[in-house]
């Protein structure tokens, strides 16, 4: 037995077990078990704790990293790996005593990602911090968008006869889904020659104007932490030359010296298209005219003083994809001679019937006959508001084609109304008749004070039966 080996034996043992961390107290000579050494505490902690969380652009959220030694120096980095050490903006950071906030004031999607907060114990002045390695804790911050439609038009025109977009910028994160519809019906665009549905829209081909209307973009998403919806509505509008609207516009027009006559131009266009009126070929001068514009008419109104404004008035319609003309010839008639017989026939609580004649005209055409009348009625209070002044007058056109009864309808019962009346024949009105007053029927009054003897009324009714 060689002693000293035996001592450089025992003294490897020592060391082995040292290393291996599984010496006891047993062969210290102790006799007492292990004790266990407890874990060392995380020096960092979040607060909310979460390994991850979710909010919506533009909300607002703080999340505190918590040192559990005061003197512990702490700091945030961005998913980028930027350390951020401002103390205002949007994203900024704020100091206190153990805490070190992450503050978002409004989250946008460039936040998305892993935020860190980290501590180095031998960095930074933290010697006194009985840590041998740097400690670090994160969380994932996850950004919603809520569905909007950015730029996306509301009223949109494409030309006829091409291809065209039908824009919607649909925005949101997770990228919705998105379907159409048209005038409210549903489009099914898998496998339709007509329509595509692409990321920024829906593709039309071949675009005529029975595709002109209301397109719904509708935007849809399902996620497992929620689900939402939202719509816009396109109005989409065919570009197009002009085309008359109406082809009742008659070719020649009458009016005698002392009326006036109303010469109407209407024409449909995308781009609304211009109107321009010409007399004889030269434009309109003086104060005997009117011209009254819409998106797709205009009417000439004129009062005619002389025989010089007679002649053939000329409507030019144009946008930039074409243009009309129109020539309608004005021509002098016979003034129309005015009622002779202006009675009331008979009346209701909210009616009245009057009985009109008129003899027939001599040495006129039968075309120049009159045709019809109209009937201008004010309520006395109107007429007293209005001061006399019958431009503000109810107006009613009768047609003898359309039966010889001349009934006004919905007037107020029991109340009195001033009335007059004029001949209509192809060159304008008569001259107006003298005024006339008649008074509509009084009518039952609901009276709620009565409500309860009604009711004993018919309950005793009820029981003598």
């Amino acid at each position: 037995f060689n002693a000293k080996n035996h001592s450089f034996s025992l003294a490897l043992f020592f060391f082995a077990a040292a290393i291996l961390g599984q010496l006891d107290n047993s062969i210290r000579g102790s006799g007492s078990p292990p004790s266990a050494k407890p874990p060392a505490t995380p020096p960092l902690r979040l607060q909310p704790s979460t390994p991850s969380i979710t909010h919506f652009v533009n909300e607002s959220f703080i999340i505190f990293c918590q040192t559990v030694q005061k003197d512990i120096d702490t700091k945030w980095r961005d998913p980028r790996g930027q350390t951020r050490e401002n103390t205002k903006g949007r994203v900024h950071i704020e100091k206190k005593t153990g805490l070190l906030a992450l503050v978002f004031e409004h989250i946008s999607l460039d936040d998305r990602g892993n935020w860190t907060c980290e501590v180095n114990g031998n960095r930074n002045g933290n010697r006194n911090v009985n840590v041998e390695r740097e400690f670090l804790v994160s969380f994932e911050l996850l950004v919603n968008q809520k569905i909007s439609f950015g730029k996306t038009e509301q009223v949109q025109s494409v030309r006829e006869g091409r291809d065209a977009m039908v824009n919607c910028f649909v925005e949101g994160m997770p990228a919705p889904e998105v379907s159409w519809l048209y005038n409210g019906e549903y489009i099914n665009t898998v496998n339709s020659s007509k329509h595509s549905r692409l990321t920024n829209g829906l593709y039309i081909r071949n675009v005529s104007q029975a595709d002109a209307g209301e397109y719904t973009c509708r935007a849809m998403r399902i996620t497992p932490t929620f689900s939402d919806s939202d719509q816009i509505t396109i109005l989409l509008r065919i570009q197009h030359q002009p085309h008359w609207f109406f082809n009742e516009t008659l070719p020649v027009q009458y009016a005698y010296v002392g009326g006036a006559v109303n010469l109407s131009c209407d024409a449909m266009g995308e781009p609304p298209p211009s109107f321009t009126w010409l007399h004889n070929g030269k434009g309109i001068l003086g104060h005997n005219h009117r011209i009254f514009v819409a998106d797709y008419g205009a009417t000439l109104q004129l009062q005619i003083k002389n025989s010089t404004q007679f002649g053939d008035y000329k409507c030019k319609v144009a946008n930039p994809l074409g243009m009309l003309e129109r020539v309608i010839k004005l021509r002098p008639g016979p003034k129309p001679r005015g009622p002779t017989h202006f009675h009331l026939k008979r009346l209701t609580t909210d009616t009245i019937e009057l009985e009109l004649k008129t003899p027939r005209m001599t040495n006129v055409s039968e075309e120049m006959q009159i045709y019809g009348y109209r009937v201008a009625y004010m309520s006395d209070s109107e007429f007293k508001f209005s001061a006399g002044n019958w431009s503000y007058a109810k107006q009613r056109d009768f047609s003898f084609d359309r039966g010889q009864r001349f009934i006004l309808p919905y007037l107020e019962a029991n109340t009195t109304y001033l009335m007059r009346a004029a001949s209509r024949n192809l060159a304008g009105l008569s001259d107006w008749s003298s005024v006339k007053t008649f008074a509509t029927a009084a009518g039952f009054r609901w009276n709620p004070s009565l409500y309860s003897m009604h009711a004993l009324i018919v309950a005793l009714s009820l029981a003598w039966t």
